[in-house]
């Protein structure tokens, strides 16, 4: 094998290479219309807020906790009660954003049959 069609052969090869993935691409990607686009940032917008949401009750809940903890000394009782409250409030939160009553206090969908306020 000479020095000077080495290069020719590894050009060759990096050409096809080239040309195989794209046109693996092309096969393996489903065309993306806008309404696609819309619909996964929605979703993902949504497992934002719920992850948020429960990370932020837990760390809110030890918080308190560890604050009650160091002002009376009744470690670790505080933390313990709090950290279990912020979990039932991260989920609560969760469970109440992901039926829709979040939007307003006492706010609630109504039944699919019930026609109360319309005239």
């Amino acid at each position: 094998m000479a020095d000077d069609e080495s290069p020719d052969r590894l050009k060759s090869l990096g050409e096809r290479l080239d040309e195989a993935r794209r046109r693996r691409q092309g096969a393996a990607r489903p065309p993306v219309d806008a309404g696609d686009r819309g619909i996964m940032s929605v979703a993902l917008g949504l497992g934002m807020r719920f992850g948020i949401e429960l990370v932020v009750a837990v760390g809110v809940g030890f918080g308190i906790g560890w604050l009650i903890d160091r002002g009376l000394g009744t470690r670790p009782w505080g933390m313990v009660v709090f950290l279990v409250l912020g979990m039932a409030a991260g989920i609560m939160n969760a469970w109440r954003a992901m039926t829709g009553q979040g939007a307003a206090v006492g706010f609630r969908r109504p039944p699919d049959g019930d026609k109360s306020g319309e005239e």
